[in-house]
């Protein structure tokens, strides 16, 4: 592999201007503070303009990349030698032009594996990239690598027996969320401005609030098809360091098709000279509140926006406990699928060959309890909630939560072998009892970065819009970074330590 150094020297030799040691060092931290202080737009107008290469950002990126993600195991499929070699003949084209990037392991990219996080996929050879993945080569990104994530996406923590844990950048012991955590601990690291990441109960917004950064869970069907078609409970976009980067991958991944069922938003630029009414409410969908951390957060975001001149009104979220009985019939059932697949590829049951992760594999059992009729039971409760909470919504313009009852918790906490599903899910359905409505009923979400709690964990803020309005939540995300801006919040894990 070319290193940074190599790089350099090599350079400079063919240039006839030696550099010492000092001088490689020198140009290797402008790099790096060029990437820590540049979003991947401005990154690509810098090389539009010729002030600095693809090669240059494949280069840091990589080295950032190889001296930290040993301890955070959040690449798990590096690319580094394709990108290398796209970068050397890259051609400055496309709104993200020679702009490090990487992909959550769902998304299908031709020449590559994806494995959903599971030893069922785990040969799962591609020979085409999915519409998305065309989309995101086609707006000029380099894909350096592919991200950790749990076995299919199913718990909010990337823990897994394939992949292994990724570590927070935050603080190693503690998880990244799931399940695009290792989407969120790139970004969060610095390794890449933006990477995509998938959305099925709360999979971008939760890691991007446990790792400090943006997320914006788009509409049922506003995207192409991507990790998904886009059709039921999963939709795609990204985590980033910015709104912006954030903003125009969204733009440029829509679905523009006849049978779209919205009509393309612009790219949000900035924010807006329009006044919200922002519905708030502290409480997750079991009538408990947060961790005190995670409440004065909260509060304090509800503050900020009613000093930007919002009004903000307190109001009672309309879900109950029955939503987790529902949401479980719906997602057991597809468990049971998987494990039905795992025992096809093996001629044995998973409980023989070790093919599911424990807790997916004792979900799929737990869910064969469940009849066709209770999941269509299950899916008229969600098309009802789905009417119901819209009627909610529409007194206010958006809705304000926590991401998350608490901070990242540690590693093995929601990921535990050797205890029971009952408990397991117990713990996994409190935690993240604020996200997974807005998969069940299509609506956008957002994580917008509320600061730190006391133990120096990030804690995430959930802006909530009616379908088809992301315009609304990308113009206030524009707002709130310009008023209480994270850009310089980074992690103790990241390339600002390098």
């Amino acid at each position: 592999m070319i290193s940074r150094r190599h790089f350099l020297g090599s350079t400079a030799a063919a240039l006839a201007v030696p550099l010492s040691g000092a001088r490689v060092a020198e140009a290797q931290g402008d790099l790096r503070n060029l990437m820590m202080r540049t979003d991947g737009l401005g990154l690509a107008q810098m090389v539009k303009a010729g002030e600095v290469s693809p090669l240059e950002l494949a280069e840091t990126a990589i080295d950032a990349a190889l001296a930290l993600d040993g301890n955070l195991n959040a690449l798990t499929t590096p690319m580094y030698e394709q990108a290398l070699a796209r970068a050397a003949v890259m051609r400055p084209q496309g709104p993200f032009a020679g702009v490090p990037f990487a992909v959550k392991d769902n998304l299908d990219v031709a020449g590559q594996y994806t494995t959903h996080g599971s030893r069922v996929y785990q040969d799962n050879y591609q020979h085409y990239s999915a519409p998305l993945a065309l989309a995101l080569e086609a707006a000029g990104f380099n894909l350096i690598g592919k991200t950790n994530m749990p076995e299919v996406g199913a718990i909010p923590t990337t823990e897994g027996q394939l992949l292994g844990p990724c570590r927070n950048p935050w603080n190693p012991d503690h998880s990244t969320g799931g399940s695009s955590g290792g989407s969120a601990a790139v970004v969060a690291a610095g390794i890449v401005p933006v990477a995509h990441a998938s959305d099925g109960g709360g999979s971008i917004r939760i890691p991007a609030a446990s790792c400090g950064v943006f997320g914006l869970k788009p509409s049922r069907r506003r995207m192409v098809w991507g990790s998904s078609d886009q059709t039921t409970y999963a939709v795609d976009n990204c985590i980033s360091r910015s709104v912006r980067d954030s903003a125009m991958l969204f733009a440029l991944g829509q679905d523009r098709s006849p049978t779209a069922p919205f009509a393309p938003l612009p790219f949000v630029s900035g924010p807006s000279s329009n006044r919200l009414t922002i519905g708030f409410d502290l409480r997750n969908y079991y009538g408990n509140l947060p961790d005190p951390d995670v409440q004065r957060a909260i509060e304090q975001m509800a503050q900020l926006c009613a000093d930007l001149g919002h009004t903000v009104i307190e109001t009672t979220n309309p879900v109950d406990d029955e939503f987790e009985l529902r949401f479980n019939q719906i997602f057991g059932f597809r468990m049971v699928g998987l494990a039905d697949a795992a025992t096809a590829k093996a001629g044995r049951p998973p409980s023989e060959t070790g093919l599911l992760d424990t807790f997916v594999m004792q979900w799929a059992e737990a869910a064969r309890q469940f009849t066709p009729e209770d999941v269509a039971a299950a899916n008229a409760y969600m098309q009802k909630l789905g009417s119901d909470y819209q009627a909610w919504l529409s007194g206010m313009d958006v809705f304000l939560s926590p991401v998350l009852m608490g901070t990242a918790p540690r590693l093995g906490t929601l990921y535990d072998p050797g205890k029971s599903f009952e408990e397991m899910f117990g713990r996994i359905t409190n935690y993240a009892s604020f996200t997974a409505v807005q998969n069940a009923i299509g609506l956008p979400g957002m994580s917008v970065p509320a600061g730190l709690g006391s133990d120096g964990l990030p804690i995430g803020s959930h802006f909530v819009a009616p379908a088809g309005h992301e315009d609304i939540l990308f113009a206030l995300a524009y707002e709130l970074e310009q008023a209480k801006p994270w850009w310089d919040s980074w992690a103790p894990m990241s390339l600002a330590r390098l």
